[in-house]
């Protein structure tokens, strides 16, 4: 009998990155939502428009699929929308998970995967395990850790996996925004200067990746948190020095910055990344090199 998977958020970076990899397993029937149209538009899967802020609509659909496992990727994850709309980020971050946790345990769900951040830490320490305290520096990060919160609680009552990323970057279909790498090379390429800041550090993320740690997760049904990211730490600043190297591009364009040059909603921490030891032990987690992804996404 085939394992039925309800993603959320599947018109998205990872969503889109996850219907790729799942399409690819025999024995798993997929089911994707998304706000308004599907942008993957494929076969091999059921696609469902979904306002996560509606209980009705999430509990009539869940009833109709009866999936085995939950992956919930949607969120609204820009910091500065977040600053802005309080409200909506808390329906959108917190409340939805928590409706959807609800409403999986009412029907039996054997399995909720929940996507989280590296905004849930402060920033102060770099280099983060699971169990490190966490102090959101912004509301996005808030939101999140309150989501967490409400799963950790119910742990009980409902299987549950708690996944947190790192600057998760990728090319997929119809993006709804750029990456760094992107709009650098196209900024390098047409000859205009840029500023990149040098004192945040990060494991950036190849979104395959993390799809990849996501279906092992669901593969041994990993219950608890989990860090998963690249494993090498670089700045923004290091991450476009690589483009520069890798396709010749004019390093005297490019020059850096700190934080504090850019007036932004939102503190952004400066010291966050990954130690993903306990993903490669427990899932047999084992991201490519930051400069494969690199290559793969600018392909």
């Amino acid at each position: 009998m085939k394992n039925k998977v309800l993603i959320t958020g599947s018109n998205g970076l990872l969503g889109q990155s996850m219907l790729k990899l799942l399409k690819k397993q025999a024995n798993v029937n997929i089911y994707a939502t998304g706000r308004g149209k599907d942008r993957f538009c494929e076969n091999g899967y059921d696609y469902h428009s979904l306002d996560l802020t509606n209980e009705q609509e999430i509990d009539a659909l869940i009833k109709k699929i009866q999936p085995n496992c939950i992956i919930h990727c949607a969120a609204m994850s820009k910091v500065e929308d977040c600053e802005d709309h309080q409200e909506l980020a808390v329906k959108v971050n917190t409340r939805a998970t928590e409706i959807l946790a609800d409403v999986a345990i009412k029907y039996g769900v054997d399995h909720f995967i929940f996507i989280s951040t590296d905004f849930v830490f402060d920033g102060e320490k770099g280099i983060y395990k699971e169990d490190d305290e966490r102090n959101p520096p912004n509301f996005y990060g808030h939101t999140k850790l309150q989501a967490e919160n409400y799963l950790l609680k119910i742990s009980d009552q409902l299987p549950i996996s708690i996944i947190r990323t790192c600057l998760v970057y990728g090319q997929v279909k119809d993006m709804s925004r750029s990456n760094i790498m992107l709009w650098a090379k196209n900024q390098l390429t047409n000859h205009m200067p840029i500023k990149v800041v040098d004192d945040q550090m990060r494991t950036p993320t190849f979104v395959d990746d993390l799809a990849m740690g996501i279906l092992f997760c669901m593969d041994k049904k990993a219950v608890g948190v989990y860090h998963i990211s690249g494993k090498e730490v670089f700045t923004p600043y290091q991450i476009v020095m690589t483009l520069v190297k890798e396709y010749n591009l004019n390093s005297d364009l490019v020059e850096a910055v700190n934080a504090s040059t850019f007036k932004e909603y939102g503190r952004r921490p400066l010291k966050t990344g990954f130690d993903i030891s306990k993903a490669q032990q427990n899932l047999g987690y084992s991201p490519i090199s930051f400069l494969e992804g690199m290559k793969q996404v600018i392909k």
